[in-house]
């Protein structure tokens, strides 16, 4: 799905956040490779509407598609008939009717297509929790909760990856999601997966310093960005908040990385010393390799803490310069590899860290293992809040965890 942030936030936006499909299929007759049933999208939004069931097979097949909700649940989802059961011939659509959430939780609804050869297909569908600002409600793992700023910009950058084998597989998927700060011309925050289907194949680095072309919505004006094409022209490096070689699988979505609206002033001496070790360190950590866990993926948050620090780029503009930078992550314990929503895991099966580096001489010197913090601690630095996509109880035990070294291999000697 193609979504769009707008800097407006009263805007009514619509939004289905595609997040997984779970196929379950039975049968032995030889045409039934050719059913599939799928939804537009597996995640909504707490005030989504509507949502679409579609149906392929060999012609003629039929299908009786059915909604389960969990023992007990208000009837939340159904057909535009109302019911809980409708009929239909393959190729065809069916709209369901999607009520609006007002608790504090996710909820699903099993939608079990059965078709007319014998083939049946499970489908899953969640609703994301109440939310103050539904247009912003993504079911990713990295995006940090919304906060109002009278000049924030909120953008995803989205590409399209190709494939490199049946595990690291393509198509149209997020690069990278920003705060951004106009005012400052720089973003306070940039979010991102880290998974071999971004780094594989080794596309290479792109040096391709640029300003955000505007080629996807919202707008940010030329304007409103720091000129980063030659250098700031202060003597401070272009620090990346999405790495450049986290994102080598294609041509184009290396070039992303190298938007004005991903780029931070730094200290030459902080840039190439601890920036770059904690970056390639976060690269081993996470499932990079068909060799590592297939179905894990590292969830990073990168940001800017600034305290009233500035540099002027080469067009004579103010550019906010962090006083400090950090990131968080998230992401399964080692040799899970579960395949589920990020909401489904307990604490115990989850594990954060934080890093917190002053931008100098000092910060570029400093030790990985003695910048490491919880993410509460960051949390208490920057005023943003993480992960609110767990649940509220395992969100907090994960956040105020002290970080485990076992956890993060290498960390005890960087």
């Amino acid at each position: 799905m193609f979504f769009e942030f707008f800097k407006t936030t009263a805007r009514p936006i619509l939004i289905l956040a595609a997040l997984l499909v779970l196929f379950a299929g039975c049968s032995d007759d030889d045409d039934a490779v050719e059913s599939a049933a799928s939804l537009a999208a597996t995640t909504v939004n707490c005030s989504a509407t509507t949502n679409t069931l579609s149906t392929q097979g060999p012609a003629g097949t039929t299908f009786v598609a059915t909604i389960s909700l969990a023992d007990g649940a208000e009837k939340w989802c159904a057909f535009q008939s109302q019911t809980s059961v409708a009929n239909g011939s393959v190729g065809e659509q069916l709209p369901l009717v999607v009520g609006e959430n007002t608790s504090d939780s996710f909820r699903s609804a099993e939608i079990t297509v059965t078709y007319s050869n014998g083939y049946s297909i499970l489908l899953r569908m969640w609703q994301m929790p109440a939310s103050s600002h539904p247009e912003f409600q993504r079911a990713w793992a990295e995006q940090p909760a919304y906060r109002q700023g009278a000049d924030y910009i909120y953008k995803t950058y989205y590409t399209t990856l190709r494939s490199t084998n049946k595990y690291l597989t393509g198509g149209y998927r997020r690069n990278f999601s920003i705060c951004y700060d106009a005012s400052q011309r720089v973003a306070l925050w940039v979010a991102y997966p880290l998974h071999g289907c971004y780094t594989t194949p080794n596309s290479g680095r792109s040096d391709a310093w640029a300003y955000d072309p505007n080629d996807q919505l919202p707008l940010i004006e030329r304007s409103e960005q720091a000129n980063i094409v030659n250098t700031y022209g202060s003597g401070d490096a272009r620090g990346h908040q999405c790495p450049s070689a986290d994102r080598y699988n294609t041509d184009a979505t290396n070039a992303m990385t190298f938007y004005a609206t991903n780029i931070m002033p730094q200290n030459g001496s902080f840039n190439g010393g601890s920036w770059v070790s904690l970056e390639s360190k976060i690269r081993t950590w996470a499932p990079t390799t068909v060799n590592k866990m297939r179905y894990d993926t590292l969830f990073v948050v990168t940001g800017a803490y600034l305290s009233g620090w500035t540099i002027t780029d080469r067009n004579g503009n103010r550019v906010g310069k962090p006083s400090k930078c950090w990131k968080v992550l998230l992401k399964q314990k080692r040799d899970q590899n579960l395949n589920r929503p990020i909401w489904e895991f307990s604490a115990d099966e989850l594990q954060a860290i934080g890093f917190i580096f002053t931008n100098d001489a000092a910060g570029g010197a400093m030790k990985l293992r003695d910048a490491a913090c919880t993410v509460e601690e960051v949390e208490q630095l920057t005023g943003f809040t993480f992960f609110g996509n767990l649940d509220p109880a395992v969100a907090a035990e994960v956040k105020s965890r002290e970080p485990d070294m076992s956890q993060w291999p290498g960390l005890l000697g960087s």
